[in-house]
Order: structure tokens, then C-alpha cells, then sequence
């Protein structure tokens, strides 16, 4: 892959320097490593514990009391244009708009492990952001510095840009291709801290015959899928293991027909065939592979969604029915709604409900515990799921993030009441929406554990 320098963007608020740093001190039982690499320009504001005047720990009105530090409100929303692609930047804690990018057209949008980046998937290129929200781990506690956001110039160009995931510190973008055969499929690695070097550490693996695949990192290897042979341009037969060199050290011993949707989950990853759930792993220098069973055969799923601090993993099955299956035993329970749902997410906090978006206009509140939709409000207008430009959901630890393509807002919803707290004006069509500087360092900082 080649690089190709684009054009500084231009926020609309610039500020410099790095701001509002602050410790918060290790949760026993985490051990993480230096997330990003920086030099603190000024001095350090001080630690502090304290919530904001006439807000719970959680620094907004509608937080639960007393359950979870303000850190994650350092947190920021990425918005795309679902027409024009333009990015608007909403900085949770400063509670306003703080930025306009570009980013050369309408995108998806994926937010990194690390929280550090976001990732924005167009049709024939892929563009970094940087969040300009940097958490940095000093071991038994974290500082959080704040910059103002920006789009780096570095572009990955291709044909059929489509699935991305980030894991192990790499960012992993598959291009599709050509369904004619003319490009080939292929496979581009990128090292998520050399992002902020002046030559990121990219790697490119072999090409493959076109189709809609993917790659994920697996301990020292890649997991690359390949296509049926009957179907170029189709969805992947299964997954070969790669070396760092491109070698096929070997394929996966179980097929995955039909290959779409992937998450983490534990030390595995969980990709969603036709005929299950197909959970691949490494045990020292061995690939290891088992299959959970749909509960029935007659559907199956296309998205998976997993949480840090969980074992269960959530599918959609069925257009108005979500799936939550234990990776352990193969248990499976299904969950009706009444209308189509078109986007879900489980809350990043504690992974204790699946807020989901459907077709109704309605946010849903799905709890696990008691396998109940505990609450549903309105949120926007009635839509299809296959909208072109279409309403989306991200979420932030207690609140929910929906976009409203026809009224040019970007709504803030409580999570606890499921109600909006407040509204930001961004014009046009938002569409796409992402959350950055969020990661298990700071989504679920217990109270009081900030140091002065």
C-alpha cells in the first residue's frame, strides 16, 4: 500500500497546547500499558475526585449516583455526513461542538481499542483521526490530556475499502476488491501507536481473490479469510492463518461459510458464519477452533458485539430479534422487539444492558439480568435500516449517542431514564457516529479513585 499526503484540516475551534490532565488511580486487578506516547506541553493541572456541582459521579444530572468517576466524560463524538462527509467533533465534557473536519467524503466510522483514534472508511480511501484525547498510563494510576482533534494526513487508497478491526494494537482494514476480478482482495495492517510517527509501521499482506472478507490480529499471526471458489465478490468460505511475512501457515480446521460479523472475546475471536458461530483462538503455537450452534437454523447472524468485562456475546438473528449466546456452553437466549433493530451496542461501562436502535425511531433498553426491555423512548423518526443515510447510535458509559440525519441534530440521551438530555445542532445530514478516547482505562473508573 501507498502513502498519500493530504492537506492539513481546519478545526473550527482550534486551542493549543495539551489540557485538563488528571490522575486517576488503577483499579486493582488491571494491568495495562502505555497507551500513547506524548510530551506534555505546561504544567499538569491538578488530580481531583470531584463531580461537578448538582451532578452524580457520573458529572451529568442523569448519572447514577455515586457509581462512576467523571473520567470518561473526557470522552469525544465523531459525527459524519451522511451526504457531504463532513466530520463535526462534540467534546462530552465541554458539552458543545469543538471541531469541523474533512475527511474526503461520506465514511463509516470505527473507534480504535485504545480510544486514541478514529477510523473512517469511505468508498476508495481510508483516513485516520486522531482524538485528540490522550490517556496515559502511569500503572497504578492514569492521566488524561486533551488536545484539539485532527485528521492525519496519512490515506490508505484502494478498491472496496470495508471491514475494519482493532485488536493487539493493530488496526486492520480488508480491501475488497473488485467483484470483476480486475483488483485484487487485500489485507492492510497498521500499527495503531506508530500512527503518531513521522513513517507508521503499515503492512500489506498478500493479495487475495476479491470478496467481502476481513483479517484480524491473532497473538503472533493474522487471521486472513478467503472466498468460495463458485463466488468471487462473495462472502468468505473460511479463515487461513498468516504469518507476519504473508505465509499460510495453515487454515483454520473449521470452515466458516457465509463469514460476516466479528468480535473479541476473551483470548478468541467470534465470527458469524451461516451455520454458527465459529470461535478461533491460540494456545502457544497452536490455532485452536470450535463452533456454537444457532438456536435455530433458519436464521443466523451478521454483527456480533462483545464487552471487556463479560463472556457473553450479541448477535442480531432475525430482523427485530437480538441473540445473546455464552461462548462456555453454547447457551442461547433470543430477545424480541417490536420493530426491525438497525443498530446495538452494549453499554461500555459495565456491559449490563444492550442499548439498541430500531426501526420505530425508538432507543431500547435491553437488560440481560432479567432478559427485559427494562424501557424504550423516542428518539428520532421512523426509518429503514437499508437508508442510505440513516440515523446511527454510539455509546458512552450511562448515555447514548443518536444521530438524526432528517433534523440535522445529534441527540445526548440518558441511559437511566432514557430520556434527551440535550441536543447539538450540526447541520446537514449526520449519519455516522463514533465515540474516541474511551477505553477500559477510564469507561469504568469506580469513584473516588483519583489521587490529589
Amino acid at each position: 500500500m501507498m502513502r498519500r499526503n493530504r492537506g492539513q484540516d481546519g478545526a473550527r475551534r482550534p486551542s493549543s497546547g495539551w489540557r485538563h490532565g488528571r490522575g486517576l488511580a488503577r483499579e486493582s486487578g488491571t494491568s495495562l500499558g502505555l497507551a500513547l506516547s506524548i510530551t506534555v506541553l505546561g504544567a499538569v493541572l491538578g488530580c481531583s475526585s470531584e463531580a461537578e456541582p448538582g451532578a452524580g459521579a457520573g458529572g451529568r444530572a442523569d448519572a447514577p449516583e455515586a457509581e462512576r468517576h467523571t473520567s470518561w466524560r473526557r470522552a469525544r463524538v465523531l459525527v459524519g455526513d451522511g451526504r457531504s462527509g463532513s466530520l463535526h467533533v462534540i467534546d462530552i465534557e465541554d458539552e458543545e461542538v469543538i471541531a469541523e473536519l474533512d475527511a474526503g467524503g461520506p465514511a463509516a466510522l470505527h473507534g480504535t481499542e485504545s480510544g486514541d483514534y478514529a477510523v473512517a472508511v469511505g468508498a476508495e480511501e481510508v483516513r485516520f483521526i486522531r482524538s485528540g484525547v490522550a490517556i496515559v498510563d502511569h500503572t497504578d494510576h492514569i492521566h488524561i490530556y486533551k488536545s484539539p482533534p485532527k485528521v492525519l494526513d496519512l490515506s490508505l487508497p484502494g478498491a472496496s475499502p470495508g471491514a475494519f478491526v482493532s485488536r493487539e494494537e493493530w488496526l486492520s482494514i480488508f480491501f475488497d476488491g473488485t467483484a470483476g476480478g480486475e483488483v485484487s482482495a487485500q489485507a492492510v495492517m497498521v500499527k495503531e501507536p506508530s500512527l503518531n510517527a513521522e513513517e507508521p509501521e503499515i503492512l500489506s499482506l498478500p493479495p487475495v481473490e476479491p470478496h467481502r472478507g476481513l483479517a484480524a490480529p491473532l497473538g503472533d499471526t493474522f487471521l486472513v479469510s478467503f472466498p468460495p471458489e463458485d463466488e468471487p465478490g462473495g462472502l468468505p468460505l473460511g479463515l487461513n492463518v498468516l504469518s507476519a511475512d504473508g505465509e499460510v501457515l495453515e487454515d483454520v480446521s473449521s470452515p466458516c461459510p457465509g463469514l460476516h460479523g466479528q468480535t473479541a472475546i476473551g483470548r478468541e475471536f467470534a465470527f458469524a458464519c451461516d451455520d454458527g458461530l465459529l470461535l478461533v483462538g491460540r494456545d502457544g503455537g497452536t490455532t485452536t477452533a470450535r463452533k456454537l450452534s444457532y438456536p435455530r437454523a433458519d436464521a443466523r447472524s451478521f454483527t456480533l458485539r462483545s464487552h471487556v468485562e463479560r463472556t457473553t456475546l450479541i448477535g442480531d438473528f432475525e430482523e427485530s430479534t437480538l441473540l445473546a449466546i455464552e461462548p462456555e456452553d453454547g447457551a442461547a437466549r433470543l430477545f424480541e422487539f417490536p420493530a426491525p433493530v438497525c443498530h446495538f451496542e452494549l453499554e461500555p461501562g459495565r456491559g449490563e444492558q444492550v442499548i439498541a436502535l430500531a426501526a420505530d425511531g425508538n432507543v431500547y433498553a435491553l437488560d440481560l439480568a432479567s432478559a427485559a426491555i427494562t424501557a424504550h423512548a423516542a428518539a428520532v423518526p421512523a426509518f429503514q435500516c437499508d437508508d442510505a443515510v440513516r440515523p446511527g447510535l454510539a455509546l458512552a458509559p450511562d448515555y447514548a449517542y443518536v444521530t438524526d440525519p432528517a433534523g440535522g441534530e445529534v441527540h445526548e440521551i440518558g441511559l437511566r431514564s432514557l430520556t434527551i438530555t440535550r441536543s447539538y445542532q450540526v447541520g446537514g445530514a449526520p449519519s455516522a457516529v463514533v465515540v474516541m478516547g474511551l477505553n477500559v482505562k477510564n469507561m469504568n473508573v469506580a469513584p473516588g479513585a483519583a489521587h490529589d
